[in-house]
């Protein structure tokens, strides 16, 4: 009880020291993001690199409607995942110097039923044909058809990479289990 009755003795030096800690803590805030003005447009940042909110929201968006009954927060946590995800890859496969060529890239995008199979992307032999498929992203007047299409490149251009490594991981396991089952180790 005593302990109490000093601690409302000196209620005010307690709201003090607790005022002052409150303020320091948004002022460090406000000093690290570089003051009051300035406004950020985006949803964060991996691995230094910043996720622009007008991108994000956009791919939000194309997850819910392709994702059947999926809610709003399901679709952010499921593309921010994704981000962190491709940001991750992207560092480790550079790291490793794993490239692919322009044959496995096209090979990817016919892989893709999006643009295999796509009417408008097929020679006379009723397969795909990168020419056509360039031909009709250079032909196109709508920017946002553009860099949709730029944005399809660079996701195969990833996967194929993705695919690659994979395949060097497995290969790597078949190899070591073959080395085991010849107490080669």
């Amino acid at each position: 009880m005593a302990i109490l009755g000093k601690i409302r003795q000196r209620s005010f030096i307690l709201i003090v020291i607790i005022a002052l800690a409150l303020f320091s803590f948004v002022l460090a805030d406000v000093i690290q993001s570089g003051g009051f003005s300035q406004t950020s447009n985006n949803v964060g940042s991996i691995n230094g690199k910043d996720i622009p909110f007008e991108e994000f929201r956009i791919k939000v968006g194309n997850t819910e409607k392709s994702g059947q009954g999926m809610s709003n927060i399901q679709a952010v946590n499921q593309v921010w995942n994704q981000e962190i995800n491709l940001a991750l890859l992207t560092e480790e496969l550079e790291k490793l110097g794993i490239r692919i060529g322009e044959n496995h890239l096209i090979e990817t995008l016919k892989a893709d039923p999006n643009f295999g199979q796509n009417p408008s992307f097929q020679n006379e032999l009723k397969q795909f044909d990168i020419n056509k498929y360039r031909e009709y992203i250079k032909s196109s007047s709508n920017p946002d058809e553009v860099k949709f299409f730029e944005n399809v490149e660079e996701n195969a251009n990833i996967n194929a990479k993705y695919q690659l490594y994979s395949s060097l991981v497995k290969s790597g396991f078949l190899l070591l289990k073959m080395m085991q089952n010849l107490n080669i180790t």
